[in-house]
């Protein structure tokens, strides 16, 4: 009963909801339609079959906004997107050498760097080949900027570095896990054991029990995942120490 009382409720603030809708979109369509009679309520009767004839209208067709026509790309417009702009930073062909200069901070390390990376280029590109190429300087200076804004963004991160807790934490908490990953696999393997190994013996014998208990690194287990491993490391290292122009070049 209950139930039913609520129902009738429910039933009740509904129509009034529809109601009031109702009589709101009647006034307002006859508001519009005095701009056609002098008299509102003349329109009364007119809004209500207009209201109605729309209501009806919205159960039978189903409208839909109409798309936009796509236009088919040629292949020079395709081209023409593809292009660089002018001011593209891949088009750059200057070094931005200022900026390694504030993550250094001294000029005393910034003269070192510039006379050291100048020997190298000197003697090891300009000198070697590359004049007998072309005197076009451009190449070389590309090359020592790169080299500089490397240089600089590895200073910028040593200066934050922490010393005291890589040395006293950090590096002594490696030491100790290495440690006890030896002692371990020793005692398994026998400390009487290993006093008899050649060298040689004694490292194969570790690499067998490491690998039994998954916590040889994986460098060590060929040559092929020594060379993901290293390929790994640089290529984080570049997208550290490099431009994002430069370091797009080197993942490509």
């Amino acid at each position: 009963m209950r139930r039913a009382m609520m129902g009738v409720d429910d039933l009740i603030e509904e129509a009034k909801v529809r109601t009031v809708w109702w009589a709101l979109c009647v006034f307002a369509i006859s508001y519009f339609l005095t701009h056609t009679s002098k008299s509102m309520w003349t329109n009364v009767p007119m809004s209500i079959l207009i209201l109605a004839f729309l209501r009806y209208l919205s159960f039978k067709v189903e409208f839909h906004w109409r798309g936009q026509p796509v236009q088919k790309q040629t292949h020079l417009s395709q081209l023409s997107k593809r292009q660089l702009s002018a001011h593209d930073h891949r088009l750059s062909t200057v070094a931005p050498v200022s900026r390694w200069r504030r993550k250094v901070g001294s000029p005393s390390v910034e003269a070192a760097f510039e006379s050291f990376i100048e020997n190298i280029l000197r003697d090891f590109v300009v000198d070697l080949w590359y004049s007998s190429i072309t005197p076009d300087r451009e190449a070389p200076e590309l090359i020592r900027g790169l080299i500089l804004h490397a240089l600089g963004e590895i200073s910028g991160r040593v200066k934050e570095m922490n010393l005291v807790d890589l040395l006293t934490r950090d590096m002594a908490d490696l030491i100790g896990h290495h440690l006890d990953i030896f002692r371990k696999n020793q005692s398994q393997i026998g400390v009487d054991v290993m006093g008899t190994l050649s060298s040689e013996e004694r490292d194969e014998r570790l690499k067998q029990h490491l690998i039994v208990s998954q916590e040889l690194h994986p460098a060590l287990l060929s040559s092929e995942h020594e060379y993901k491993v290293f390929q790994d490391i640089v290529g984080g290292i570049m997208a550290l120490v490099l431009r994002p122009q430069d370091a797009q070049i080197w993942f490509k």
